[in-house]
């Protein structure tokens, strides 16, 4: 695949202004024991895009269009929730994807000037967020209005805002890091958000990506975990558009110099389906 960061000075991150920003004041939301805390027996390799023949990843995103928005924190983390609850209902309904736009408005997790995966977590656990047929990406920063949290617009009559619409909820998030924990949790559960730095994927087309240094500036997705030719990697899921890296996923060495800090979440879709 043509890398884009080779186009001119065309770069997919501003190293000046983290889209991440990890906050130190999260606080996790923890109910019951962790897989890594019970008798779970994680599998030796796990890839959300196949389990069974199934792929149960949802829509990949792109938080850079139509114009720039450092909302990576946002994309990782509900992107992983999508991709839990088509875990959790087995693939029986179409993608519900939450509103990451609702979230950037109203959300006191961050913008598009950076924020914090797991505040956004937190966030929807108190308030529930729509999906986005309420409010679609627009990538830009918004006053937190009732319009701009849920709306439908009318020929002739401009939009106003929907007082009633369901919404996605979490009931548990948390914090994980070492790799065998992730792989517990990802493997149990489902895909979760983790930081990276951004850097060493500008330039990524393929393959497993075995040079990495510098501190986390961004959010991914880790939704699963493999081995090749001797090499273990984790699978990522970035929020680039399908014509970065492969179709928008990535593999990165595991257990190398890369050390995931990331957070997970149990959402709830009881005002969605019985």
């Amino acid at each position: 695949m043509v890398s884009l960061a080779t186009a001119g000075n065309f770069t997919f991150h501003d190293p000046n202004n983290p889209c991440y920003v990890e906050d130190p004041s999260y606080e996790p939301l923890v109910l019951n024991p962790q897989p890594w805390e019970t008798d779970f027996v994680a599998p030796a390799s796990y890839d959300i895009r196949d389990i069974d023949g199934i792929n149960y990843a949802s829509t990949d995103l792109n938080q850079h269009i139509p114009i720039y928005c450092g909302s990576c924190w946002c994309h990782g983390a509900m992107s992983s929730v999508s991709d839990r609850i088509s875990l959790m209902t087995k693939r029986k309904h179409i993608d519900l994807m939450p509103s990451i736009q609702a979230i950037i408005n109203c959300g006191d997790a961050g913008s598009c000037n950076g924020g914090s995966d797991g505040q956004a977590y937190s966030w929807v656990a108190k308030n529930g967020v729509p999906d986005v047929t309420c409010q679609q990406y627009q990538a830009k920063n918004m006053e937190c209005t009732a319009l701009h949290m849920c709306e439908n617009c009318s020929p002739g009559h401009g939009c106003v805002a929907v007082k009633k619409y369901p919404k996605i909820g979490i009931s548990e998030h948390g914090s994980v890091s070492s790799d065998d924990h992730i792989i517990a949790e990802v493997s149990a559960r489902g895909p979760v958000s983790c930081s990276i730095n951004a850097g060493p994927l500008e330039d990524y087309t393929g393959g497993i990506l075995t040079k990495y240094s510098g501190s986390t500036n961004h959010v991914i997705q880790i939704a699963g975990y493999g081995e090749e030719n001797g090499v273990k990697y984790w699978l990522g899921r970035n929020s680039w558009g399908t014509y970065w890296g492969e179709h928008g996923w990535f593999r990165i060495i595991r257990g190398g110099p890369y050390r995931p800090g990331c957070h997970w979440a149990v959402p709830t879709v009881s005002e969605y389906y019985n």
